[in-house]
C-alpha cells in the first residue's frame, strides 16, 4: 500500500465517519426538513432528502453500514478458502476431489445470484449478509490459493524440506503460508470492490441489514431519491459517490 493510497483512503475515511460523530442515525422523518437545500445551512450542509433526513448523515451511516459487511465477508471468505485448502492439502485426495466438484458447482452459477438465494431464504441481517458473500464468492478464492498453492509446492525449498523428512503441516505452516501473505492482499483488495458492489445492489433491492439503527444503506438511499433528483440531486448524488471512491480507494495500488 503506497502513501497516496493512504492519503486517498484517510481523506475520504475522515469525510466520511466525520458525519457519524456529527449526527445521530438517519432512521427518523423530518417533516419540517424536507428537501431542505445544499448549503444554506451548517446544520445540513448537504440538505436533506424528501423524508427530511441529512443527506451527509445518510452518506456517512450508509458507508458504515457498508464497512461493517464489507470487510469481515472478504475476510470470512479468505479464511474459509484458506482452511479447505489446509484441510485437502493434508488429507486424502478423494477429499480433495469432492471440493473442487463443488468448486466448479458453485463457478458455474452466478455469484450474486447465490447470495440473493442465501439472503432470500435467511433474511438479512449482520450474519446472513457476510454469510452468503462467502458462500457466493468462496469458489473463486478457493481455486486462486490451490493453483498457488501447487505452484509453492514444486518450488525447490519445499522440495527439500520433504527430502529432509518434513511432514505436510510443518511445510504448510512454515514454508507455505508464509508464500501466501502477498496472495491474500491480492485476494482482498480485489474482493473488497466486489463485495461494496453486491452489499449496494441488495441495499438497492430493499435487501438491508442496517436500516433498523443505521438507517438506510447507499444503494436504497439510491433507489428511494431517484425520482426526485430534481428536488434534492445530492441525495443520489452523495451514495453514487461513497460507492464509487470505496472502490477506487480499495482497489488503487
Amino acid at each position: 500500500m503506497n502513501t497516496a493510497m493512504l492519503v486517498y483512503i484517510s481523506s475520504f475515511s475522515i469525510f466520511a465517519l466525520f458525519g457519524v460523530f456529527l449526527y445521530d442515525a438517519p432512521t427518523g422523518i423530518d417533516l419540517d426538513a424536507v428537501n431542505y437545500p445544499a448549503f444554506k445551512s451548517l446544520d445540513h450542509p448537504f440538505g436533506c432528502d424528501r423524508l427530511g433526513r441529512d443527506i451527509y448523515a445518510l452518506f456517512s451511516f450508509g458507508i458504515l453500514s457498508t464497512v461493517l459487511v464489507a470487510i469481515p465477508a472478504r475476510l470470512l471468505t479468505i479464511a474459509f478458502s484458506l482452511s479447505l485448502s489446509l484441510l485437502i492439502y493434508i488429507s486424502n485426495r478423494f477429499l480433495g476431489f469432492l471440493v473442487d466438484q463443488l468448486s466448479y458447482v458453485f463457478l458455474s452459477i452466478p455469484s450474486l445470484l447465490i447470495a440473493l438465494l442465501v439472503v432470500t431464504g435467511l433474511g438479512a441481517n449482520f450474519i446472513t449478509l457476510p454469510l452468503s458473500i462467502v458462500l457466493s464468492d468462496w469458489a473463486s478464492s478457493y481455486e486462486t490459493i490451490k493453483s498457488k498453492l501447487k505452484e509453492i509446492n514444486q518450488s525447490g525449498y519445499v522440495l527439500s524440506s520433504y527430502a529432509g523428512g518434513a511432514n505436510k503441516a510443518h511445510v504448510f505452516r512454515f514454508h507455505i503460508l508464509p508464500s501466501l501473505v502477498s496472495l491474500f492482499s491480492f485476494l482482498f483488495v480485489t474482493g473488497v470492490p466486489n463485495v461494496i458492489m453486491a452489499i449496494a445492489l441488495f441495499s438497492f433491492l430493499g435487501v438491508d441489514w442496517s436500516g433498523d439503527f443505521l438507517g438506510p444503506g447507499l444503494g436504497e438511499q439510491i433507489a428511494f431519491s431517484a425520482d426526485y433528483f430534481e428536488k434534492s440531486p445530492l441525495a443520489v448524488i452523495m451514495p453514487v459517490f461513497g460507492i464509487v471512491s470505496m472502490i477506487v480507494g480499495i482497489g488503487r495500488k
